[in-house]
């Protein structure tokens, strides 16, 4: 039997390492551990490998900086070599990100444009009923709702176009102006996801937050949840029956909206 493949970028820690050993030990898939440190990502599969030695057959490492073109294509090639061009990944988990002590530039490089880079040229391998995840967070959305005028009604576009969201974080870039780097770039990454599923309707494409997980971007911010409290929406997002496409999840797989804050618990958003 061919085990579904699935690639988790940052996967060498945290949430994404957490993701990896339930994707392996509970779900049946096949992980491609993405990581930008090959030997990080060694680490965290012979940690992952401790746990569920019946494993050792389903997880691998893949070295991938989301952040550069070069990586991202070795990476492609490596993945074509080894399983071929078409159908090889089931999915692919954008979960590799920077949290809140970078740049405007270093954040959008890595938390947005990062994980379009690795949606662009991961996309031919996709199955043609194959699934993205991509992990934002309820900083997006809070963000938004601070947000007015033009800002606030890009954001909020369904029918975003590329050109628009670039030109935005360009600017953002250039002149952060006040702004917080890490919520608007997830409210971008957010906004992008709702473009790439209008663009790849075949496609199940969403976006979702995994709570407020003790991680290293959360260390000393007062969070205690352990990462593997981290993935219940990632992994719904992968395998749950899933209505409509291009929206964001809650820390508890529930739809959220993507201007104002939902807390887990809360009832599910209804809205276009």
């Amino acid at each position: 039997m061919v085990l579904r493949r699935v690639l988790v970028t940052g996967g060498n820690k945290g949430i994404g390492r957490a993701l990896c050993q339930q994707l392996v030990a509970d779900h049946g898939f096949h992980v491609l551990l993405g990581s930008r440190d090959p030997g990080r990502g060694e680490e965290a599969v012979r940690a992952i490998l401790e746990k569920s030695p019946e494993c050792a057959d389903r997880i691998e490492t893949l070295s991938l900086d989301v952040s550069d073109d070069a990586s991202v294509r070795a990476a492609v090639e490596e993945v074509k070599q080894k399983y071929g061009a078409e159908s090889s990944l089931y999915g692919i988990v954008n979960n590799a990100g920077v949290g809140f002590d970078h740049s405007m530039q270093r954040t959008l490089d890595v938390n947005t444009y990062g994980a379009k880079r690795v949606c662009e040229a991961f996309l031919p391998l996709l199955q043609k009923d194959g699934r993205i995840v991509n992990t934002a967070s309820a900083s997006g959305p809070n963000y938004v709702s601070r947000s007015s005028g033009e800002e606030r009604q890009l954001l909020t576009d369904p029918e975003v176009t590329w050109e628009a969201l670039d030109s935005f974080m360009k600017e953002a870039g250039a002149e952060p102006r006040g702004r917080q780097p890490y919520g608007l770039s997830k409210a971008c990454l957010i906004s992008h996801t709702m473009l790439m599923a209008r663009l790849h309707p075949d496609l199940k494409i969403n976006a979702m937050t995994p709570g407020y997980i003790l991680t290293d971007i959360t260390r000393g911010m007062g969070a205690t949840k352990p990462p593997e409290e981290g993935t219940k929406a990632a992994i719904h997002c992968l395998i749950g029956e899933l209505e409509g496409n291009g929206r964001y999840y809650g820390s508890d797989a529930l739809r959220s909206p993507i201007d104002r804050y939902r807390a887990p618990g809360d009832p599910p958003f209804e809205g276009p």
